[in-house]
């Protein structure tokens, strides 16, 4: 993996070598980079100087300088794209809801330019084929959040990649939506070769969620929630016997039954059944949203989740590793 800086006009100034790169995509969205003291320039490792590695979205702007005497090493910090995107709130001016309708190039195209982001993103011009439909952003909601989440309800992610200018000329960062891609479908990850793989299958979660809201004694709201085997919660009960697993859920702050009714369905999904699927590949560069699945062969459980965090690691000799963190992983 090769990097390269430029100057803070986006201008190339040539590669990024013996440094450490560690790079959080998904969650943090920052980095560090860390050279040695006689390596420094402030014309290239300086406030808004890019590094990027070419078609990739691994890069970012440089913001802060950390000089440590005592390791003879400068640390550069600063935000990947996705930090960038999120840096900024969809819509600043007024606290009220935004809705997302049209194809989703178009509508990012859009709000890229109102946000006077255009110096360093740009948006394909090609249709995507994925449409928002009235999507609801919540309240005080970041930009990259906003699609992130609208893309996900769609079945899509963000792409981000690094274009290099001309000879001389400027980069750019190109975004556009694309569908997920179900690895699970075409790959079954199992403990074969260079892949270490731990699922943990849950089956003592709570199944009978009876939810307490407002009121004294026979006159207080109730609702009771039931989880079944295929994951979805019901109104109606599954288990019984030994196999029933009951629990109280106390909420005070709300108004109606219909919203005591919804905080119990978000806290049974925090305390059922669940599986959890940890991986860590090599030679496999996955992308955040993409969906994977893996089987434990003993047992033969298997089960899916999408990537929700990257961790690119690169030494200053060139070796790289990558770490992944799934959706239901602590």
């Amino acid at each position: 993996m090769d990097f390269t800086l430029t100057d803070i006009y986006g201008r190339e100034m040539g590669p990024l070598e013996h440094c450490g790169v560690n790079m959080v995509l998904g969650t943090d969205n920052d980095f560090q980079i860390t050279i040695q003291n006689g390596l420094y320039d402030k014309e290239r490792h300086g406030k808004n100087c890019r590094f990027f590695c070419p078609e990739t979205e691994y890069g970012g702007l440089i913001r802060n300088t950390n000089p440590v005497t005592a390791d003879k090493q400068v640390k550069l910090t600063g935000m990947t794209w996705r930090g960038l995107l999120n840096q900024r709130a969809i819509n600043p001016s007024k606290n009220i809801y935004v809705y997302l309708n049209g194809e989703v190039n178009s509508v990012l195209h859009d709000y890229i330019t109102k946000l006077d982001m255009a110096e360093i993103f740009e948006v394909s011009k090609e249709d995507s084929g994925i449409t928002f439909n009235n999507y609801q952003v919540p309240l005080q909601t970041m930009l990259l959040d906003a699609f992130d989440q609208a893309l996900a309800s769609c079945n899509a992610r963000l792409e981000i990649r690094y274009k290099q200018g001309s000879a001389n000329g400027k980069g750019y960062v190109l975004l556009r939506a694309v569908s997920i891609t179900d690895h699970s479908e075409n790959i079954e990850l199992n403990e074969d070769g260079s892949v270490k793989l731990n699922i943990l299958d849950y089956k003592n979660g709570v199944n009978h969620l009876i939810c307490l809201g407002a009121g004294e004694v026979e006159q207080r709201q109730q609702v009771d929630l039931f989880a079944w085997p295929d994951g979805s919660i019901r109104k109606e009960q599954y288990y019984t016997g030994i196999d029933l697993v009951e629990q109280y859920y106390e909420n005070t702050t709300v108004d109606t039954v219909e919203e005591l009714e919804e905080e119990g369905r978000k806290k049974l999904e925090e305390l059922k059944d669940y599986k959890q699927l940890k991986i860590s590949v090599d030679n496999t560069d996955l992308e955040l949203g993409d969906i994977v699945g893996g089987r434990e062969r003993i047992t033969d459980i298997y089960m899916t989740a999408p990537v929700i965090r990257k961790i690119v690691d690169v030494t200053g000799r060139g070796r790289v590793s990558i770490s992944y963190k799934l959706k239901g992983e602590e």
